[in-house]
């Protein structure tokens, strides 16, 4: 690969099909909750981060103790957790219709929000001077109410009960008793800030190719995972 490559990592289902030891000599940017999983798997990313305002202040302490703790090298929040090296405080902007890329690491002083944790992370990729970008677990094909959640102010949802099987994650763990998250919206709101942010990085160069094989996004070039670390 003559790119500098990054291969980020959505929590789609099929993320659970990857075995991580594939992945061994490469760069990898992990999301939000998942976090719960390296821990078992004594596995962690080079990166982390979280774009989610509810999610990030639900797991903030959990968030801390990666930063702290955890071999991951660099984390990248919307809060800021202090002047620790291991963090990167992202300055969460939203631009309206301004088509503004987010291409050096100054513009996490006012970083441009692209929708989505995983598509922030695509640009927080691009800040680093990665020019091709590998998506795994990144489906789209979301369940909007999974079993043993409720309703929890407007568009928000807590899950009262851990559930025995999460269709939307690639551990069904992934969610636990008490947390809080955003209802998916998955056509209304993941789908639309995939395509803005395909067309972006389009003009700007950077190559984006999704290795899901059951994505419902068609705005990237479709390749399996060895095809595309070729």
């Amino acid at each position: 690969m003559n790119k500098k490559t990054i291969i980020i990592m959505g929590n789609g289902p099929s993320l659970g099909d990857i075995n991580f030891e594939d992945l061994k000599g490469f760069d990898t940017f992990g999301l939000n909750s998942a976090y719960r999983a390296y821990r078992r798997m004594n596995w962690y990313p080079k990166y982390h981060g979280c774009f989610d305002y509810r999610v990030t202040e639900n797991h903030k302490e959990e968030f801390k103790k990666l930063i702290e703790e955890s071999p991951i090298e660099k984390c990248f929040y919307i809060n800021n957790f202090g002047s620790h090296p291991k963090h990167q405080f992202v300055n969460l902007k939203t631009y309206g219709t301004s088509n503004k890329w987010n291409n050096s690491v100054d513009d996490f002083n006012s970083f441009r929000d692209n929708g989505n944790s995983g598509a922030n992370a695509c640009s927080v990729a691009s800040c680093l001077g990665y020019e091709k970008i590998i998506l795994l677990g990144v489906d789209c094909n979301y369940v909007e109410f999974v079993d043993g959640c409720k309703k929890d102010g407007p568009g928000g949802l807590i899950i009262e009960k851990t559930p025995k099987e999460n269709p939307n994650y690639w551990f069904d763990d992934y969610q636990q008793k008490g947390d809080k998250y955003n209802i998916p919206d998955g056509l209304k709101f993941h789908m639309p800030t995939w395509n803005i942010l395909a067309y972006n990085a389009c003009h700007a160069g950077v190559e984006i190719i999704n290795c899901s094989p059951i994505t419902t996004l068609r705005c990237f070039k479709r390749l399996s995972l060895e095809e595309a670390l070729e």
